[in-house]
């Protein structure tokens, strides 16, 4: 640090070799601070400036005839360097340092070089992906699932909403809403639905005399008020008189002690796909479509599934919804297996039952033995993308083990079959 000038005739006056050697001892020969003479130690410092033989002479000398000298090196202990020590010479720890992770989300992914400034890119001018264009949720290891835009569409009009607790098979939520394209702002719609079905089912049902059926009863009450409350959350999402107003399907399911009731209004669907092979995988519930009536006059699944009105529905949830919206409910016993609700963006492209357990157990098998509820979705979406991704994708997963379950985050490579078959409610 550098002394300021001084004031007075002193300035001006010539130094005498005496009186510089005295003005020597009188600074600091470590830090080089000024001191009265007389001093004994360093007051910025602390070094003893009592013994002559530690008064070096200072070899840099200013415009006024005052010398300074460097400060002698200093090396702290490990861990405790700072380039700001006074003769410093350890290394700058700049790589050393982990990289602030939320300065990282203000790296642009389209250049890898600017940064997000008032929501562009200030490098390239690419605004940040919508966090909606892939999100995933993971309430439990039990229960997982991924929402995700696709590789056709410009926004992603797909919804979820999940709750569990943390034993497995206690109990749990899952709803996933499709936004129906052609309407107005139908990701709003969807998202509204979801969050709003998912805080009707979040409360404890009745169980009366607490039987199964009791509970089914209940739940089934619960899942008919969640799809009247969604649908008034769709209808209050217009924020205008539109053409033609947000609107979106419905698909939800409830396991509580591993029993099942499912519910839906429109084309996504719940599935339930056992381990073991003697029990049938189905799909639960119906869906409300042009397809399906097809389907129910005797047209080949296939057929009616890609026709031209394939995906046309015949109700939803919505400002202009038809007056009929009980969903269609079905109970089931869970034993081990995977209970899956889901958009048509995966069942596009393996809608029938059997055919999608085949998929879960291929995919499963690729995961070699890590399979959760979460990366199996993320596998089922990204064989979706990989088929053409003409749709938003969502998956939602819940592992089911049966009555008493204790691990539910991997399927068994063979089951033996269980007593008893599902029964509809």
């Amino acid at each position: 640090m550098t002394d300021s000038p001084t004031t007075g005739s002193a300035q001006h006056s010539p130094t005498a070799p005496a009186e510089r050697a005295d003005a020597r001892a009188l600074h600091c020969p470590t830090c080089g601070t000024a001191h009265p003479a007389g001093a004994s130690f360093c007051e910025a410092c602390g070094a003893d400036l009592s013994t002559p033989a530690e008064r070096t002479p200072l070899p840099q000398a200013s415009q006024d005839g005052t010398e300074f000298g460097s400060a002698t090196p200093q090396t702290a202990p490990a861990g405790e360097e700072s380039p700001l020590d006074v003769g410093w010479t350890g290394a700058v720890p700049s790589t050393a340092v982990a990289p602030d992770s939320a300065a990282d989300d203000l790296t642009c992914r389209a250049c890898g070089q600017g940064r997000i400034v008032d929501g562009y890119c200030d490098h390239c001018g690419t605004p940040p992906p919508d966090p909606r264009n892939h999100f995933v949720e993971t309430p439990t290891a039990w229960v997982g699932g991924v929402c995700d835009i696709g590789k056709r569409h410009a926004r992603n009009e797909d919804a979820m909403a999940l709750s569990a607790a943390e034993a497995p098979g206690s109990r749990a939520v899952l709803v996933v809403c499709d936004g129906v394209s052609m309407a107005t702002d139908s990701h709003i719609a969807s998202l509204a639905a979801a969050k709003a079905a998912r805080s009707v089912l979040d409360q404890p049902f009745p169980k009366g005399v607490g039987t199964r059926d009791s509970w089914a009863a209940g739940a089934g009450r619960a899942l008919t008020a969640a799809v009247t409350q969604a649908n008034e959350a769709v209808a209050g999402s217009v924020v205008e008189d539109v053409p033609n107003p947000p609107s979106c399907t419905f698909a939800a399911a409830v396991v509580e002690d591993d029993v099942i009731v499912a519910a839906n209004v429109g084309d996504s669907r719940v599935y339930w796909l056992p381990d073991a092979e003697a029990e049938p995988a189905r799909q639960l519930g119906r869906d409300d479509s042009f397809a399906q009536e097809q389907m129910a006059a005797g047209v080949p699944r296939l057929q009616a599934e890609n026709g031209p009105h394939a995906h046309s529905i015949t109700r939803w949830l919505g400002k202009d919804a038809p007056d009929d919206l009980t969903p269609h409910l079905t109970t089931v016993d869970a034993t081990a297996g995977w209970l899956m609700v889901c958009s048509d963006g995966l069942w596009n492209y393996c809608s029938e039952a059997e055919q999608l357990r085949a998929l879960v157990r291929e995919a499963a098998g690729k995961l070699d033995g890590a399979a959760t509820p979460t990366t199996l979705a993320q596998a089922l979406v990204d064989f979706a993308n990989e088929q053409g991704g003409r749709d938003n994708i969502t998956v939602a997963l819940a592992r089911l083990a049966g009555r008493g379950s204790t691990t539910t985050t991997e399927a068994p490579a063979a089951a033996a079959p269980e007593e008893g078959n599902p029964s509809d409610g």
